[in-house]
C-alpha cells in the first residue's frame, strides 16, 4: 500500500546535507547570471590569506587527501575537488562565508568554482597564490596528518565516517559509524581518542581528520575502505548496525 511504499522508498535513501532545504528557496527565486565567463579564483598573497581569515572567510583546502596528509594550514578544512566536492562543501561550510582555497598547480580552478555555484555558494575570497609552497616559503606552521596504509596496522578505535547503509553492508569490526555530515557536533568529543578514521577510499575521511584536527586531535587516516581491511587480513566483514 502507500504507507509501506513510502517507507520502503524512504528507508532506502541515506541522509542529506542541510543545504537541501535552503536550496528550495534558491531554486524559486531563480540563480545568478554570471554570463559566459564565471568568477575567477584572484590570487592571494600568505598575508592576504590570513587577513580574510580573520575577517571570517573558510579555509578550504581542495587538494587530494594525500597532498593535505603530507602538509597543510592548519586548520584548514579538507575537501578534495571532485565530483562529490560540492556535496561536502554545502554539509560543512556556511553559505554566508566567504572562501578562501589552497589548490595544486594542475587542478581545474572552473570546476571549483562551478560546483560552489550550482548549491549558491558565490563569495570566493581566492586561492593561496603559489600553493603550500608559498605558504611554506613564509616560515609560517605548517600541519600534518598520519597515513595509515597497512590494513593490519589499525591503531586505536576506528572511526567510520560512510553513510549508515554503507556501514551496514560491512565494516571492520570493532569500528563505530558516525557519518561524516554528522561529525562536526561530536568533534570535541571524540577529539582525545586518538583514532584513525576511514571511509571507502580515504578523501571523506581525510575531511573527517581535518575537523577532529581543528578540535585539538591527531587522527590517523586509514588509506582505504572496509574491502581492503578484509582482502589483507582474509577476515569477515560484520554486517548490520
Amino acid at each position: 500500500d502507500e504507507e509501506m511504499f513510502v517507507r520502503r522508498l524512504l528507508g532506502a535513501l541515506g541522509t542529506y546535507p542541510n543545504y537541501f532545504l535552503r536550496l528550495r528557496e534558491v531554486n524559486r527565486r531563480g540563480p545568478a547570471v554570471y554570463g559566459e565567463r564565471p568568477p575567477i579564483l584572484r590570487g592571494l598573497t600568505v598575508e592576504e590569506l590570513e587577513a580574510a581569515v580573520r575577517d571570517g572567510a573558510e579555509r578550504i583546502d581542495a587538494r587530494p587527501g594525500e597532498a593535505f596528509a603530507a602538509g597543510h594550514i592548519p586548520g584548514a578544512l579538507s575537501i578534495a575537488l571532485r565530483s562529490s566536492f560540492a556535496s561536502w562543501l554545502g554539509w560543512l561550510v556556511a553559505a554566508d562565508r566567504p572562501l578562501v582555497v589552497v589548490l595544486d598547480e594542475r587542478q581545474d580552478r572552473g570546476a571549483l568554482i562551478r560546483q560552489a555555484l550550482k548549491i549558491g555558494y558565490e563569495q570566493f575570497a581566492g586561492e593561496l597564490a603559489g600553493g603550500m609552497a608559498a605558504w611554506r616559503a613564509s616560515g609560517r606552521a605548517e600541519a600534518q596528518t598520519e597515513l595509515v596504509r597497512d590494513p593490519a596496522a589499525l591503531r586505536g578505535p576506528t572511526l567510520d565516517v560512510r553513510q549508515t547503509a554503507e556501514y551496514v553492508g560491512g565494516h571492520v569490526p570493532g569500528a563505530m559509524l558516525l557519518e561524516l555530515g554528522s561529525l562536526p557536533a561530536h568533534a570535541s568529543d571524540l577529539a582525545s581518542e586518538g583514532v584513525t578514521v576511514m571511509c571507502g577510499h580515504g578523501e571523506r575521511a581525510a575531511t573527517a581528520a581535518s575537523l577532529l584536527e581543528r578540535s585539538g586531535g591527531r587522527p590517523a587516516v586509514f588509506v582505504g575502505g572496509a574491502a581492503d581491511w578484509s582482502r589483507a587480513v582474509g577476515g569477515p566483514l560484520p554486517q548490520g548496525a
